[in-house]
């Protein structure tokens, strides 16, 4: 029985040691296609994320440098117009101002040139004489232009006043005088004035002379040369 036990003990350590003996280790299984393909593509969008990333990056940068370009170029420009500005102002010449020409103003472009004769004055004495104004100037008309004269040579009659008037409104009187002395000499003496006088309403031009009457060489006129 002792010697049975030994055998069956020794029988099992041999198979066992014929067993060990034969066993090797497992291989690691093979990685997938899907695995490696699902890898391949978190590599892909990975690096296309970092692609974006510093294009948007240049991008950013690249705007930032236009804007300040921008900002350089509208001062630069700015700059060059103050400068044109200066030069222009420095480099023109000083304007002088035209002085207002009869032409140009506004109560001379409403004047008319006429040639109205109304008569002469009377000699003296303070006598009056009244000339109609003939309807050569219209109605409209403001004012009339009177043109007065007087010439004396060989005459007797000291000094004279001559009057000039119109009554604007059929009462208060606008006048205006021309003096002229009479004596016994060998020359002439002359004297006259162009005046603005109101229109009147009557249409009348009133002539007077104060003085002791001219006996000898003298004449007078008047005549309306203008109205507006």
């Amino acid at each position: 029985m002792k010697l049975l036990r030994i055998w069956v003990l020794s029988a099992l350590s041999g198979m066992l040691a014929a067993g060990c003996a034969t066993l090797e280790p497992e291989p690691e299984p093979p990685v997938g296609q899907a695995v490696l393909e699902a890898r391949l593509t978190a590599l892909d969008t990975r690096l296309a994320a970092l692609e974006r990333q510093i294009v948007e990056q240049r991008r950013e940068q690249w705007v930032t440098l236009d804007q300040s370009l921008a900002e350089v170029g509208r001062d630069i420009q700015g700059t060059r117009e103050s400068v044109a500005a200066l030069r222009r102002k420095v480099e023109k010449p000083a304007v002088v101002a035209r002085p207002v020409s009869v032409v140009d103003d506004a109560i001379w472009k409403a004047y008319r040139s006429v040639d109205v004769p109304l008569g002469a004055f009377p000699e003296g004495g303070g006598k009056q004489v009244v000339f109609p104004i003939p309807t050569t100037i219209p109605d409209s008309a403001r004012e009339i232009l009177v043109y007065a004269q007087v010439a004396t040579g060989y005459v007797e009659g000291g000094p004279h006043r001559f009057r000039v008037a119109v009554a604007p409104d059929g009462g208060r009187e606008v006048s205006f005088y021309l003096y002229a002395t009479g004596q016994s000499q060998a020359g002439w003496g002359y004297n006259s004035d162009n005046v603005w006088l109101p229109m009147p309403q009557n249409r009348q031009l009133v002539l007077q002379a104060e003085g002791k009457p001219f006996f000898g060489e003298w004449n007078s006129e008047t005549r309306i040369i203008g109205y507006r």
